[in-house]
């Protein structure tokens, strides 16, 4: 079903395959191993050193992609912020890209922990998911916009080339084989089993109008009721800091739109 929502080939030779995770932070991390094994296959066979991996980013996303890189020695390239634009610039990412590789023929995966059921539901005409054939990997979070209780992530592969068996492991604690591509062991399967009550019950017409729905209340002019300890601000996003002293209102009503 999710693999669905993303526009992944579910054909007889293109087959997509996924796994459930904790949560989209986990499916990012199993990604970026994929990601690592393909890249170190190709190096290998190429004769060339493949010690040194990295990853654009950009300098927005969540604590999660830089555990994976420390964890997992992978050098992450930031794609700085700037006053105004507060989130991945993609042409300052090919330019990050082309500075290390030269080329653009690389993969590419989509984190869309909160948009990933939104965008389907809401803006089906926008292709930034596997219609694109360089996105080999997506993650989505179910306990967010996937209206599921905390403890529930997704990952999704265009097809099963893009994850090495390699990563995989096959049990029979049940008394057949089961494949598991995980980090964490025990876990409940409740979120699972909820996450497809949901898709069921709701279906796309459900969560489309859940999703609308957020849109208007999101949007609707509000005051703010937040405050902000400048001081962190400042220590943690300098950029932004100098925005609030200068358009503390008009800021303050973005951040408002960018957290609902």
């Amino acid at each position: 079903m999710v693999a669905h929502l993303f526009n992944a080939l579910l054909g007889e030779t293109d087959m997509a395959v996924g796994v459930g995770t904790v949560g989209s932070s986990e499916a990012i991390t199993l990604a970026g191993l994929a990601f690592k094994r393909i890249w170190q296959y190709k190096r290998r066979a190429e004769d060339k050193p493949f010690d040194k991996p990295n990853i654009v980013t950009g300098a927005n996303v969540q604590v999660c992609w830089e555990k994976f890189a420390r964890y997992f020695e992978v050098e992450l390239k930031e794609v700085k912020l700037r006053e105004g634009y507060y989130v991945m610039d993609p042409e300052q990412a090919v330019e990050m890209v082309l500075r290390t590789l030269y080329v653009l023929d690389i993969p590419i995966h989509v984190d869309a922990a909160s948009g990933g059921f939104i965008a389907p539901f809401l803006y089906p005409e926008l292709e930034w998911d596997f219609r694109l054939p360089q996105v080999k990997s997506i993650d989505v979070s179910g306990h967010k916009y996937g209206l599921v209780y905390a403890g529930i992530g997704w990952v999704v592969w265009r097809n099963k080339e893009d994850l090495p068996d390699e990563l995989i492991f096959h049990i029979n604690y049940l008394g057949a084989d089961q494949p598991t591509f995980t980090l964490n062991f025990s876990k409940s399967s409740s979120q699972v089993i909820a996450q497809y009550y949901q898709l069921i019950r709701l279906g796309h017409e459900g969560y489309r109008n859940v999703m609308e729905q957020g849109v208007v209340l999101a949007t609707t002019k509000t005051k703010p009721k937040i405050s902000v300890n400048k001081s962190i601000l400042k220590k943690e996003f300098p950029t932004m800091s100098k925005a609030v002293a200068n358009q503390e209102k008009e800021i303050y009503s973005k951040l408002l739109k960018r957290l609902s």
